[in-house]
């Protein structure tokens, strides 16, 4: 054991006392959590541009481009600008009506349209905005020039609809605007043509919000009492960043033993090791320093998503009980995907030979994140379940699991540890096998048939 633990030291403070060790420790994060930043900034450094758009009101007496104007105005005097800088952080919009031709005749509406398209795709414009004759009455099948009416177009009316024209559909913000300002407007205006009392009917039109709040429980006295809201950014957020912190942790503590394996072949390192102590003793130490790297990781990632938390009064989503899986399953999971990468090592002699057998580790690795949209939906649905108990994925999978509220039988935790270990034993068995032969050859990587023959023969 002795031999074991000098060796783990020694692979440990050459991994740790590292330049590179320093820039992936602060690499990762960054890289993982870039789009957060990056929206972040975006949000700064946002579109000022303005936004010209055509507007084409043919309801009678274009009575709704005044709507829309007065609306923009005051979102480019207010809404548009910092508060406390005052300096402008989105785009400015600003709308021009023109005089369209008559809806009746069919070619001057596509032509006006083709000549508005052709202003778009110049770069003159930025959109148009038709408004449908029919909007303030609407009728029903009513059609539209050009354009061949679904089903749905059919029943409502082309000419009730506001059409939306731009060659950026990605850019939300100005259709959302005018859905936000046109049919409130729009209800109203129907009402009093109506002559229906706007202020008791537009209430009616309001859907009800389904809104989220905690279970009732008692308290010491037997009063009943409700729980807190559970966050639902908050459930999701931290199954996913332990998902994240684990597979960070295992990519920078397990997967560089492959290539120091490689390395030590290749410069005959190891055949002067392995003259002090056997091959299952140097696997075994190289393995534990794996895994004080990846719990220096975990720990440094943990202790400061744990700052990050309480500083935004968020400490008290991540119970002990979980952090304690997760110190677990990182553990184990360090063991098993570090004792694969380490067979790799043995089995090749250089590394570009390692590619085809580190590809396959790091889907099994990376087999969680395929499944997170429905692990979100249902942790105990079939597909999660599964994962959870499929031996290489188990570890992460579990964790994330049990991070969803309201977590998961322990039953299904202790049942996951323990095929997690199981499969850890037999993978580092197997492990050692390969590497007490494989740490030798030389010339040519061994092909999966000759690595059965070494894990069944030795």
């Amino acid at each position: 054991m002795r031999k074991i633990f000098v060796i783990a030291a020694r692979e440990f403070k050459a991994a740790v006392c590292t330049k590179a060790f320093i820039v992936s420790l602060i690499l990762l994060p960054l890289l993982m959590s870039g789009g957060f930043f990056a929206q972040k900034a975006s949000k700064k450094m946002g579109d000022r541009t303005t936004k010209e758009v055509v507007v084409l009101d043919r309801t009678p007496g274009a009575e709704l481009f005044p709507v829309i104007e007065s609306a923009a105005k005051l979102r480019n005097e207010r809404d548009i600008l910092d508060k406390e800088t005052g300096r402008q952080m989105k785009a400015k919009f600003v709308f021009t009506r023109i005089e369209q031709v008559p809806f009746s005749d069919a070619d001057a509406v596509m032509t006006q349209r083709f000549e508005l398209s052709e202003r778009i795709r110049s770069g003159g414009l930025f959109a148009v905005v038709e408004i449908g004759k029919d909007v303030m009455s609407p009728k029903i099948g009513a059609s539209d020039p050009g354009q061949i009416a679904d089903d749905a177009g059919a029943l409502i009316g082309d000419s009730n609809l506001i059409r939306y024209t731009s060659s950026h559909p990605t850019y939300t913000e100005l259709s959302a605007f005018l859905q936000g300002c046109l049919p409130q407007e729009v209800y109203a205006r129907r009402l009093r043509a109506a002559e229906l009392p706007a202020e008791k009917v537009l209430p009616l039109l309001i859907p009800p919000q389904v809104v989220s709040r905690g279970l009732i429980t008692r308290d010491a006295s037997g009063k009943t009492v409700q729980e807190d809201k559970i966050n639902e950014a908050s459930a999701t957020l931290v199954p996913l960043v332990l998902l994240l912190v684990m597979f960070m942790v295992v990519i920078v503590g397990a997967s560089p033993m492959t290539m120091n394996v490689i390395e030590e072949k290749q410069l005959r390192i190891a055949e002067v090791l392995l003259g002090s102590v056997r091959p299952f003793e140097l696997m075994m130490g190289k393995l534990l320093g794996g895994v004080g790297v990846a719990l220096t990781l975990a720990a440094i990632y943990v202790g400061g998503i744990l700052l990050l938390a309480d500083r935004f009064g968020m400490a008290g989503y991540v119970s002990p009980s979980v952090l304690a899986w997760f110190l677990v399953f990182t553990i184990v999971a360090t063991f098993m995907y570090g004792a694969l990468f380490i067979a790799a090592g043995a089995a090749v002699t250089n590394v570009k030979e390692a590619q085809s057998l580190i590809a396959p580790i790091m889907i099994f690795i990376a087999l969680p994140m395929f499944v997170i949209q429905p692990m979100l939906q249902n942790p105990s649905g079939p597909i999660p379940m599964a994962v959870s108990f499929f031996p290489l994925s188990a570890p992460m999978m579990t964790i994330a699991r049990i991070a969803i509220p309201p977590g998961i039988p322990v039953w299904q935790a202790l049942l996951s540890v323990a095929i997690s270990l199981l499969a850890t034993l037999a993978i580092v068995w197997c492990a050692g096998r390969v590497f007490r032969v494989g740490l030798l050859m030389q010339g040519q990587a061994a092909k999966p048939r000759e690595i059965l023959r070494w894990i069944m023969k030795g």
